[in-house]
């Protein structure tokens, strides 16, 4: 392969794969997680080597896995040619942000085709030779000599490519412990009339085995108040939860048409 052919492949290499490790490249980490995960106060030891899973659905997967007590550390998404994408680049991200187990998932999403310029070298050659005879007083001379000429230019042949390109993603975990394992989410303006408040959250999902689920919380329920407190949001009643961790406290939720107490223990880390 002569240098022009080796800088043409080498360029069609670039424009194909952008990204040494896209996994590292185009990683986004929850903001409240360290760079390193493995530094969070909470984090329970890892069972096994990094677990690896795959999903067509990465919506439904992720809320799986946070039922079962994963926590989201941070997410890559980008699209390319599968130059990069590599386990092992999977697994140097992993290994480098602390996770426990990859949800990862790619589908296709088009093909790319062109063609790009390669220039070779196109040098041609022409030699000339002759004779001549001088005269003089001495007598003759006969002289005969040769000339090389080279003459250098380039031939341009357009090379076709094509490339099947993937949507890529992959969400990184650790598995935490559950202080209460209740995920709440705002309320909506019916849960409002029907409460006649706006100090309170539903519950989302409940983690399994958690103290919540212990209680029987369900998903659907209304908190309405925790240790007496009514929460104004999400977040205000992670506050209330943290502010308990290590007590026992009661929780009022309503259940359709009812109002039920749930006595529950929350754990402290």
């Amino acid at each position: 392969m002569t240098r022009h052919m080796r800088v043409i492949v080498g360029s069609l290499a670039l424009v194909l794969s952008a990204c040494a490790n896209p996994y590292h490249d185009f990683y986004r980490p929850n903001s409240l997680v360290p760079p390193d995960a493995r530094q969070m106060p909470g984090i329970l030891p890892a069972e096994g080597p990094l677990k690896v899973f795959t999903t067509d659905d990465m919506s439904r997967d992720v809320r799986a896995m946070r039922q079962k007590g994963w926590f989201v550390i941070g997410s890559a998404a980008f699209s390319g040619g599968g130059k990069g994408v590599t386990d092992s680049n999977l697994r140097a991200q992993a290994e480098k942000v602390g996770a426990q187990a990859i949800l990862v998932s790619s589908k296709y999403k088009d093909t790319v085709s062109g063609a790009m310029p390669l220039v070779l070298p196109n040098n041609s050659t022409s030699y000339t030779s002759g004779n001549a005879t001088a005269y003089g007083p001495g007598g003759t001379v006969n002289a005969y000599g040769s000339a090389t000429t080279t003459t250098y230019g380039t031939t341009t042949t357009m090379v076709p490519y094509s490339v099947d390109r993937f949507d890529y993603g992959a969400v990184f975990f650790i598995r935490m412990q559950q202080r209460l394992g209740l995920y709440p989410r705002p309320i909506d303006d019916a849960e409002r009339q029907k409460l006649q408040t706006n100090s309170a959250v539903g519950v989302d999902f409940v983690v399994e085995g958690s103290p919540a689920f212990k209680a029987d919380i369900f998903p659907g329920d209304l908190v309405l108040t925790v240790a007496g407190e009514a929460p104004s949001g999400p977040e205000n009643f992670l506050n209330l939860v943290k502010n308990h961790q290590g007590q026992d406290a009661d929780i009022v939720v309503q259940r359709g048409d009812q109002r039920i107490t749930k006595h529950v223990h929350i754990n402290a880390y």
